[in-house]
């Protein structure tokens, strides 16, 4: 890669990696913020499910990214708009403000969404349009994930076990300042010349895109059922932490060993690509995802929890990365922002259910919460890919 195409994907990583920082450690941070507080599971699963239910609005996001002609700076603004609100989360925490907490964690999930879903729209513009260019970036763009889970939650661990939460959380939600930053030196898009009312594609538009493209739909149905069974794993850790007989704030290295895990599987496909088709890829990384919850619900200590922990974050590297290439791949030319940020919409909306649910159930047992988990991933891939027969 020569260095006029490498520096726009340089400047990316660096900047996915840093904004993500923040998000992958959010989570993590807010659970052990409530448990500080003595708040339940149910309270830990609600504000969980604040910072991640404004993915839910991802259309309308995809569509004003579809619309400006620079979206660089939307994006920027959004990742500094998310340190700004985070802070008067913490705020609200100290001041127990349950309005202004919620809402400000509302606020940071709409950010989040930009500097998650948002960024990544941005990525096919700065590399080459060939396929295997695109894949290469895009498993860079997982690895952006995997380092950014990875050092979020040791962020919090570590500065949680050496001074305070609050210290912790705080110094966590500057990265996205420094990514804001960053994201203003992009190069500025091309923008493509309107040959007609084709291009400005509405709601209406991409509904249909997915209602009639089987391909599409499957990958928001596989997307937000992965979603939906990983997202108890931050909102279990600092519960299963205790439940294996460990400190409270070791949860975060739970989380954290995710995030290696995570890392290790984007690394694996820097070196090997994915090739296969799409549909494909996200059966098999469907099912590998479902095997690593099992062995993490089965185990019985907490280093073989890290370890499963560890091995979830690699199957879901593998299927984010087989997610991304479904969503470039089968998605309408000029509404493409649009039709990424409908699957991450559904993705992370059911995530947030997906937290919501398990900090419910955790009152029936810790390890109720990830045996939902795997019944539902198991009832997904038993719908798209054996009830139905597969279709581009």
């Amino acid at each position: 890669m020569n260095k006029e195409r490498f520096s726009p994907l340089l400047k990316y990583v660096v900047a996915a990696i840093i904004a993500r920082t923040a998000t992958g450690g959010a989570i993590v941070a807010i659970v052990l913020l409530a448990r500080n507080l003595e708040l339940d599971g149910t309270a830990a699963g609600i504000l969980a499910a604040c910072l991640t239910l404004p993915h839910l609005l991802g259309p309308v996001y995809g569509r004003w990214l579809d619309g400006v002609s620079q979206p660089k700076y939307l994006i920027s603004a959004a990742a500094l708009s998310y340190t700004c609100f985070f802070l008067l989360a913490i705020f609200s925490f100290e001041m127990h403000f349950a309005w202004l907490l919620a809402f400000s964690l509302l606020i940071s999930g709409v950010c989040s969404s930009f500097i998650m879903g948002g960024l990544g729209t941005q990525l096919p513009s700065l590399v080459s349009a060939s396929n295997t260019s695109l894949r290469k970036a895009q498993s860079w763009d997982t690895i952006t994930y995997g380092v950014g889970h990875t050092l979020g939650p040791f962020i919090v661990a570590s500065l949680s076990a050496l001074f305070s939460t609050k210290v912790a959380v705080s110094v966590l939600v500057f990265t996205p300042l420094l990514a804001g930053i960053l994201i203003l030196t992009f190069p500025k898009k091309h923008v493509l010349p309107k040959a007609g009312a084709s291009l400005d594609i509405g709601f209406k538009s991409v509904f249909y895109a997915f209602k009639n493209s089987s391909a599409l739909l499957r990958t928001m149905v596989m997307t937000s059922g992965a979603a939906f069974s990983i997202a108890a794993l931050p909102v279990l850790a600092v519960y299963l932490s205790e439940y294996w007989h460990h400190a409270e704030h070791h949860g975060a290295y739970l989380v954290t060993a995710y995030g290696v895990g995570n890392l290790s599987g984007a690394l694996i496909l820097i070196v090997r690509p994915l090739s296969k088709e799409p549909l494909t890829l996200l059966k098999r990384a469907g099912s590998f995802l479902m095997l690593a919850l099992l062995a993490t619900t089965l185990s019985p200590s907490f280093v073989l929890g890290a370890a499963g922990y560890w091995l979830c974050g690699v199957a879901n590297a593998i299927f984010f990365t087989s997610s991304l290439a479904a969503r470039t791949e089968f998605a309408p030319v000029h509404s493409a922002a649009q039709t990424y940020m409908w699957v991450a919409a559904a993705k992370v909306g059911a995530g947030a259910i997906g937290a919501l649910v398990a900090g419910t159930l955790l009152v029936h047992g810790v390890t109720v919460p990830l045996v939902t988990s795997c019944a539902t991933l198991a009832l997904i891939l038993i719908m798209c890919f054996a009830i139905f027969s597969v279709q581009k």
